[in-house]
């Protein structure tokens, strides 16, 4: 071979070579190709999440669960009381707010109707606020087994002092005020009662009782009253006596302030002192016998207390009045009441 032909052939590059690396190439373009279009379609078909949902989701990862029992003891317990749903009757309503109502105040809580909020008052329910209430209902005011006597005496004395007759006594004030001053001041200074026969001068004490304490005017006085108010010394007498033995009445004008123990002083001068006795037969016999049924009664109320200090016998008292009535008390108008009860006595100290 000659030598330029040699010298060409060293020159030419090694084709077989470069032929084999070329389809190699192609393949690895064709794979990466294949796998760009592929990551395309897959990315394409999910769409992406946005911030705000993978900020939250990152939040509710990281937040641990509460409770609701949890969020109720963390919070401070109110003093007022909730708003209360009312589906009951209203008559059920009525009794279970009187029940509250009557509860001990210092383990209950009173209920409240309204609540304070940015400084204004707010009606918790409109049904609560209808629910009646102990302040809201006037209370109804029973009648009192003092008011009627109490009552027949203001207008008694009224009477007296619309009469004609009473205008001769001149009353410094109102006869029942001025009684009413009369009848203290005979309790402050009652008779004596006993050992009234040792000597002639209590005797006669006894006799002038009420003259001495009363005084000249207030004799003349009762005496005009007894002619000219005859008829309703019975009732007048017996709403004095109720007046002042029941405890209920004893705040009343006509019971206040009554010494008990000269009341049974004054029963025991009518029953058992010789001045008593004359005081009363020389009244009219209905007016007698009506003293002396009430001094009885105040004598066995001090036997039921035990308090019967003088030891004054009730049984020919009692015989004898219940003769008295029943021969000329048919004209008292409680005659039958009188006898009911003396007739009890009798039996009771046979």
């Amino acid at each position: 071979m000659a030598p330029s032909e040699e010298k060409k052939q060293d020159t030419l590059p090694p084709t077989t070579k470069k032929s084999n690396f070329v389809p190699f190439l192609l393949v690895i373009l064709l794979l990466f190709t294949i796998a760009g279009i592929s990551f395309y379609f897959y990315s394409g078909s999910q769409p992406p999440q946005s911030t705000d949902r993978v900020a939250d989701a990152s939040l509710e990862s990281e937040t641990p669960e509460i409770t609701e029992r949890e969020i109720e003891e963390a919070l401070p317990k109110s003093e007022s009381t909730p708003p209360l749903t009312i589906e009951t009757e209203p008559s059920l309503v009525a009794d279970n707010a009187t029940q509250l109502l009557d509860s001990d105040p210092e383990n209950d809580l009173p209920i409240k109707t309204t609540a304070e909020e940015n400084g204004e008052t707010l009606p918790l329910s409109p049904g609560l606020n209808q629910l009646p209430s102990a302040t809201s209902t006037p209370a109804i005011k029973k009648n009192s087994i003092c008011d009627e006597p109490a009552k027949q005496l203001e207008n008694f004395y009224s009477h007296l002092d619309s009469q004609s007759y009473m205008a001769n006594f001149t009353l410094a004030t109102s006869s029942e005020k001025h009684f009413t001053a009369l009848i203290h001041e005979l309790l402050a200074n009652p008779p004596q009662v006993t050992r009234e026969s040792d000597d002639l001068y209590t005797i006669l004490k006894n006799t002038a009782h009420f003259f001495r304490i009363s005084g000249k005017d207030n004799i003349l006085m009762l005496k005009g009253i007894l002619d000219n108010e005859k008829s309703s010394v019975e009732q007048i007498l017996g709403n004095y006596y109720q007046l002042v033995t029941t405890p209920e009445c004893s705040t009343t004008p006509f019971a206040s302030d009554i010494d008990h123990d000269a009341l049974y002083e004054y029963a025991c001068f009518f029953l058992n002192t010789m001045g008593g006795r004359l005081y009363l037969f020389r009244r009219d016999a209905l007016s007698r016998m009506v003293v002396t049924y009430y001094a009885v009664l105040l004598v066995e109320q001090a036997n039921l207390q035990k308090n019967n200090r003088h030891g004054i016998a009730l049984r020919p008292v009692v015989d004898m009045l219940i003769s008295e009535m029943e021969a000329g008390g048919s004209a008292l108008k409680q005659s039958d009441s009188y006898l009911d009860t003396l007739y009890r006595l009798k039996e009771k100290y046979q």
